[in-house]
């Protein structure tokens, strides 16, 4: 099975749109940083969440997980919101394809100049 990489973590609808919490995952091969959280899919109905070795790559920061919220109206078919969905992952991930998700990652300013430690 292929590495997920959009996760639909919850909807909620009014009279007028549909919002879709989403999780993002971005495959990191360059200064992945650790961090103590997994994912934020969690197991809820008949949704098992990430896997313990998905949660074990968020961790180690070779998956990097990022959550945004989109907005359809009513009656948007599934394919255009799938298609919508597709294009943002892509567009990040050519942003941080080949950099790493914390490219500044430890840079400072000390008032005077940048540096990095």
């Amino acid at each position: 099975m292929a590495t997920k990489q959009i996760i639909v973590l919850d909807e909620q609808t009014n009279e007028t749109e549909v919002s879709y919490r989403i999780a993002f995952w971005y495959p990191i091969t360059l200064n992945p940083v650790p961090q103590s959280a997994g994912s934020v899919w969690a197991p809820l109905g008949t949704s098992a969440g990430a896997s313990a070795a998905e949660n074990q790559a968020i961790q180690a920061g070779t998956i990097r997980e990022e959550v945004r919220s989109f907005e359809f109206p009513v009656g948007t078919p599934v394919s255009a919101i799938e298609a919508v969905l597709q294009q943002a992952w892509a567009k990040r991930n050519a942003q941080v394809a080949g950099q790493g998700a914390n490219q500044f990652y430890g840079s400072f300013f000390d008032g005077t100049a940048w540096g990095a430690s």
